[in-house]
């Protein structure tokens, strides 16, 4: 095996998905991510395009509940609370709560969105796609520990 071939596929990995740089691999470069999500995910899995579409499909709305919260954090309504000498509890408690049910509403479109996709797959690709799960949530928790 070329290792040099083999470190930068895992560096470049690394590098795209957040590892070992600052920043979150959600962050500002979200669309290059879905992308290449899309790109590593649809070679994996070898993805038909009805299946690319479903998968896509499935990340845009993530996206978009992503942009909605980061909108919340960065809103007009968060530094209005924090205008005053004292943090408004109850206002904040119902911006909180709003946040919470839009959150809410989008969950059942987001089950549908990943069905649609999870259904269209075969059997092999179902199996991998747990197995990538798997290696996924293990390096997760190494990274947190």
């Amino acid at each position: 095996m070329n290792f040099f071939r083999r470190w930068h596929a895992h560096h470049e990995f690394r590098h795209h998905f957040g590892h070992g740089h600052h920043g979150h691999h959600l962050g500002r470069h979200a669309d290059g991510f879905a992308h290449l999500l899309l790109a590593r995910v649809g070679a994996k899995l070898d993805l038909d395009d009805e299946q690319r579409r479903r998968f896509a499909a499935w990340i845009e709305q993530i996206q978009q509940q992503r942009d909605a919260l980061k909108s919340a954090a960065r809103g007009p309504e968060l530094a209005g609370l924090m205008a005053g000498e004292q943090f408004p509890r109850e206002p904040a408690s119902q911006l909180l709560q709003a946040r919470l049910d839009a959150l809410r509403a989008a969950g059942p479109g987001l089950v549908n969105a990943f069905a649609d996709f999870f259904d269209a797959l075969d059997t092999e690709q179902r199996q991998a796609l747990r197995f990538m799960m798997r290696r996924f949530d293990g390096a997760q928790h190494r990274h947190a520990d």
